[in-house]
Formats: structure tokens, sequence, C-alpha cells
């Protein structure tokens, strides 16, 4: 019978859509330099393992209302640009209707740009409820909030050089099983000198400083400690290389914090991200990544990662994607180590500029030396998308 329930709620739900669709887009224009968009999506998902257990695993279809409005400000402004986007996530479980939740997103991003100066900055506040796919609940999904910021300048002191700094701010809090995952808050200041090697590559000179704190908790014998982390590195941005183009940052990461029984470390630190267009219809992007993290039990982490991606345009109204990803994660001071392996296709339709329907698989795979976190789960979704 829910079943039921949950496909008339999907076809009632896509029938709204529809009728918004004769609306011309945006839905309110505000003077001559404000829109507001109606941003919306319904989707169902079938997933192998929804609470990522190695022993007993439980499959679930799950359908999600996703209303919400895109505020831009900035059409017809010569260097300003801002926007607010909020979404609200009504969840419902097939079989499992104990994991029912509704979800918050909000999202605020800007920029700014003069002839020297380009600053760009945003701020998300997002509600989540799912397995941490590292430290998971038996037979249930967990309740956190996330708060994240960012902000970039960069200044042209003169043709040739440039320098650039801002910061990263990330905060998670945990609403359920708080004995068992540690809040954590973290903050990152880089700063960079970039010289113009050529008129399409810079090189760039760059330090990065990153404190953390991480909260106890009641499983934590040690208590709270602070982590504070280093990045020396030399890197280069722009046209690298015919038809690629990206950045890239390498050096050297030094920790060290107050947790008894902790050692400090270095590493080889590695930031990077490139894109290739391989003829006008293809481009594939690689992301590499060697840093510190934080695992959800407190754990401090020495994480490495590569991922691949494509996507191919069909033609004006077809499209497909493809990913492959994978993570080392270390377990400094604990002896457990992690591979996690991922990957993915997608097929999207776009009728015109309002519509976009789009149907993927996931394959997501976590194998570890500690007993209890290893898991396997495939993922089939169907999503409708509208923007007016």
């Amino acid at each position: 019978m829910k079943n039921k329930q949950l496909c008339l709620l999907s076809i009632i739900s896509s029938g709204l859509l529809v009728q918004a669709d004769m609306t011309a887009a945006p839905l309110v224009s505000i003077g001559d330099n404000t829109d507001i968009f109606f941003n919306g999506s319904s989707s169902l998902r079938w997933a192998s393992n929804i609470f990522r257990d190695e022993d007993s695993e439980v499959d679930d279809l799950t359908w999600t209302l996703s209303p919400g409005f895109e505020i831009n400000v900035g059409r017809g402004a010569s260097n300003a640009d801002f926007s607010v986007i909020t979404r609200y996530d009504v969840v419902r479980y097939q079989d499992n209707d104990e994991l029912d939740v509704e979800l918050f997103h909000i999202k605020a991003l800007g920029s700014y740009k003069t002839s020297r100066l380009d600053v760009s900055g945003s701020v998300a506040y997002d509600e989540n409820k799912s397995s941490s796919g590292e430290s998971n609940i038996t037979d249930d999904l967990i309740e956190f909030d996330t708060v994240k910021a960012d902000l970039n300048a960069e200044y042209r002191v003169s043709p040739k050089f440039s320098f650039g700094s801002g910061f990263r701010y990330s905060e998670t809090e945990y609403q359920t099983y708080t004995y068992y995952f540690a809040d954590r808050e973290s903050l990152t200041v880089p700063v960079d000198v970039f010289y113009e090697l050529t008129s399409k590559v810079d090189l760039s000179l760059g330090y990065s400083y990153t404190n953390t704190d991480v909260d106890a908790t009641l499983l934590s014998p040690n208590g709270d400690y602070t982590r504070e982390s280093s990045f020396y590195n030399i890197g280069a941005r722009g046209l690298l290389l015919p038809k690629v183009t990206g950045s890239f940052k390498v050096g050297y990461r030094t920790q060290d914090n107050d947790r008894p029984n902790s050692d400090d470390s270095g590493m080889l630190g590695l930031d990077a991200n490139f894109s290739w267009s391989a003829t006008p219809k293809l481009t594939m992007r690689l992301d590499l990544s060697r840093d510190f993290g934080v695992a959800g039990e407190g754990q401090s982490t020495e994480n490495t990662s590569v991922d691949v991606s494509a996507a191919y345009s069909i033609n004006s109204y077809f499209a497909a994607s493809a990913n492959l990803g994978y993570t080392v994660r270390d377990y400094t001071n604990t002896g457990r180590d992690d591979d996690q392996y991922n990957a993915g296709l997608r097929f999207s339709y776009s009728p015109n500029q309002y519509w976009s329907f789009s149907s993927g698989y996931t394959y997501s795979e976590n194998s570890s030396n500690e007993v209890g976190r290893s898991y396997d789960n495939h993922t089939v979704d169907l999503t409708a998308t509208l923007r007016y």
C-alpha cells in the first residue's frame, strides 16, 4: 500500500511541475537586477544497503520531493553578483518509515570584480541524515548539521604578479549519537603569490595554515583536542597542456596536535584538478588530493584520493557522464586502514531550458581491516528537475 502511495505522490508532484513549466522564466523579476527562480526536483532512489552494514544489508526505496528557490542579484550589473539558494527535502522511505525526515538547506554565494581585484565567497548550512560511510550505526542513520564558508580574494599587483588569500571554514555538529561522534570545527587560511609565466600559465608559491578543534565524546577517553597543520607548496594554473586546463599545488604537509598518545607527522601534500577537452563533445576531469582529515569518531587520518570523471554531450538534448573514485584513509595511531571505492553512470535528458530528467547508477564500497567497518552499496535513481 505504501508503495502505491509513493508512486501516487511522485505522479502528483510531477503533474504540478508540468503545470508550472507553462510559466515563463524567471518566476519573479524585481527591478533591473534581481530575479527569483523556483528550483524543484522529485526523485525515486533504490539502495541495496541503506545502513551500510557489513553483515546485515537492508534495501529500501526512497522518494524525495525538494522544492526550493533561488534569488539572483546582479543581472545587468558590471562587477557584482549575489545569489541565495534554498531547498527543503521531504524524504520518505517505503519500508523503513521511521527514517522519514525533512531537511533544510541554504547557500549564499557572491562575487565582485574590478580591473585588479577578484573576490568570491560562499556560506552554506545543511541538515543531513545519512550513514557517514566510515562510521555507521546499526539499523539507523546519523543526523548532523554542517556549516561551510569560504572567501577567496586575489589582487593583481602588476601585470606579472598577483597576491591571493582568504579562508575556508567548516563545522560539523551531530544531533544524534553525540556520545559516539565528535563535533569538529576547522579553519584554513591560504596565502599565495602568483607569477605570470606566459599569457596562459601562472606559477604559484604558497602556504596554508589549518586549525581544527575536535570535541570529546563519551567514548573518547582523551577529551577535546586541537590540531594545527601547515602546507608549504608550489604549483601552477591555467592552460597547462594543449586542451588541458587546471591547477595543482604540491608540497609538504605537517601536523601537530595536543591529543595524548598522538605523534606529530609530515607527508607529501597535493591538491590538483585537471580538465581535458578531448573533443567538442567529450570532457574529462582528474582530481588528486593528499591531506590530513578527521574521522567521524574524532580520529586523525591521512587521506589520499583520486577521482576521474567524464561528461559526454550526445546532442543538444541528451548527455551522459561517468565517474570513478578511490580513497585511502589511514587512521593515525590506531592501525585502521580503509580503502573506499565508488563508480557511477548517469544519463540526462533536457528537453528545454526548464526541465531536466536523469537516471543513474552508483556503486560504493569500503574495505577496512577493522571488523564491522566494510560494506558495499548499490543505488539506482530516477530524478526530474525543474527551474523557472
